[in-house]
């Protein structure tokens, strides 16, 4: 099927040109499949980010003795 251009008449047959006809509605859907897309993306980058701030497990004290001269720091999970 052949591409209609800006100032083709419209193949709806309403008369007018295709940028005052339906080319409009045509650029609508691209924004708007565009903005679903980035909505999308910040959906799963906050989804991503409430999980690792709530439900990833912090790392536990390992079994054994310290290393000499060494403490360990529940608030950041490892060997000071």
């Amino acid at each position: 099927m052949k591409k209609v251009g800006r100032n083709d008449l419209c193949p709806c047959g309403s008369g007018k040109k295709y940028k005052n006809c339906h080319a409009s509605i045509e650029k609508s859907k691209t924004l708007n499949n565009k903005s679903l897309l980035y909505i999308g993306l910040l959906l799963a980058f906050l989804a991503i980010a409430t999980y690792s701030l709530f439900f990833a497990q912090k790392s536990t004290r390992p079994n054994g003795q310290a290393p000499a001269g060494k403490v360990w720091s529940e608030e950041h999970g490892h060997y000071h």
